[in-house]
């Protein structure tokens, strides 16, 4: 009985053990799983389904396995499979990260204008911005000499980790520039003390290739604060790098002028009167005359004015500095000497006050207003309404209580 239980089960062990080794052979050589798999580098991720030909669970790396997305390479793979019946199974793949996109690339201009004597930029200045999966290095196709005067085309290439280029083309203009600009308007400046002093009026700046060339005013040397005589310097730079300089002196004068008196200030207006009247000028024309040499020879200060008509009237025709009062008077001053009929006007005031002119050469009476405007504007011989239309449209710039005054045409 023994012998034929024996009998029996000897061929069920032997047709299972083939049985198992059949299948484990099976699972083993039937591509269940791809041997090799590609992906583009960059993807953002690469799960174990992708190597299996059909899609199942209890499936995933072996711990040992790594690989990098961002870089290009080939990568052993090891698949972990946990099957019904025949246990964990093992196989093994590749994956190759492979770079086939060429990366975009974003130039910084869409053509490049330069001196001689500028820097000469790296292929990466020219670049703005690169979107690519791996690294990448930025060159120049070919060797540029930036410092020669000419016209050619700049290649840049920018290459990634797998090779692929992208080719860009800038046009390039190199000018050879070694002229310096030129400053005028240089001249010896006179300030109060405690005055604000406006160091670049009328002074210009010319480049023969630069529309705007830059000017720098070097002024550590001056103590506005105390008398004395100092040194002013004016650098001029264009694109190309080229400087010209040219110096001046500052005289800190102080704000108490006690030369003022009637002989030196009508002495003064007789001195700039000869130079902008002449004999065959109407009043009105005089009046002109008197008008443009305060409001371009005058330099606006806010500082601290001064009320008597002497002393406001030196400061202006000496010094060329001061407020609204220090124009008016300097004014009213050489329209006595004239003999043009003239008031002083003044404004209500209201977060600040302002003084300006009334002439009447015999048309009536006028305002005169010898203070350049805020936005340029320049009140020469205005009728009332014209006044009022813009005092209104800029903060009562000129409220005035008309009972104080005489008919203004």
């Amino acid at each position: 009985m023994k012998r034929k239980l024996l009998l029996i089960l000897i061929p069920v062990i032997l047709i299972s053990g083939i049985a198992i080794a059949g299948f484990s052979f099976y699972f083993t050589q039937s591509d269940l799983v791809y041997s090799e798999v590609y992906i583009e580098a960059g993807s953002k991720d690469c799960s174990v389904q992708e190597f299996l030909k059909h899609d199942a669970s209890d499936v995933d790396f072996a711990k040992a396995t790594s690989f990098d997305l961002n870089t290009p390479g080939d990568y052993q793979v090891t698949i972990n499979w946990k099957m019904p019946i025949f246990g964990k199974q093992t196989y093994h793949s590749t994956l190759h990260v492979q770079d086939t996109t060429a990366p975009a690339v974003t130039l910084a201009t869409d053509s490049l204008e330069m001196y001689t004597t500028a820097q000469a930029p790296s292929a990466a200045d020219l670049v703005d911005s690169v979107i690519d999966a791996t690294n990448c290095t930025i060159d120049f196709k070919d060797t540029y000499d930036f410092s020669k005067e000419g016209k050619f085309d700049v290649v840049i290439l920018v290459t990634d980790a797998g090779g692929n280029t992208t080719e860009s083309t800038i046009p390039c203009t190199v000018v050879d520039d070694v002229t310096p600009p030129e400053i005028s308007g240089v001249e010896p400046l006179t300030v109060a003390q405690g005055d604000s002093i406006s160091y670049k009026k009328n002074v210009t700046v010319t480049d023969d290739k630069d529309d705007n060339p830059t000017l720098e005013v070097d002024t550590s040397l001056v103590n506005p604060d105390k008398r004395g005589v100092y040194k002013v310097t004016y650098t001029a730079t264009d694109a190309a790098g080229n400087t010209s300089e040219k110096t001046t002196t500052i005289k800190i004068v102080s704000a108490k002028i006690a030369e003022a008196t009637e002989e030196t200030v009508n002495a003064k207006a007789d001195e700039i009167l000869s130079g902008i009247i002449t004999d065959n000028m109407t009043q009105l024309q005089k009046a002109k005359a008197v008008f443009d040499w305060v409001v371009k020879n005058i330099t606006y200060s806010e500082s601290a004015g001064i009320d008597d008509l002497l002393s406001a009237a030196y400061k202006g025709m000496f010094y060329r500095v001061g407020d609204c009062t220090v124009k008016q008077k300097t004014a009213e001053v050489m329209l006595n000497r004239l003999g043009i009929k003239n008031m002083e006007i003044e404004k209500i005031r209201d977060t600040r006050g302002h003084y300006w002119l009334l002439i009447d050469v015999g048309e009536g009476w006028y305002h005169y207003d010898p203070n350049l405007q805020l936005d340029g504007t320049l009140i020469f011989y205005w009728h009332d309404a014209d006044l009022w239309e813009y005092s209104n449209a800029h903060k009562n710039t000129h409220n005035y209580d008309p009972s104080k005054y005489p008919h203004i045409q």
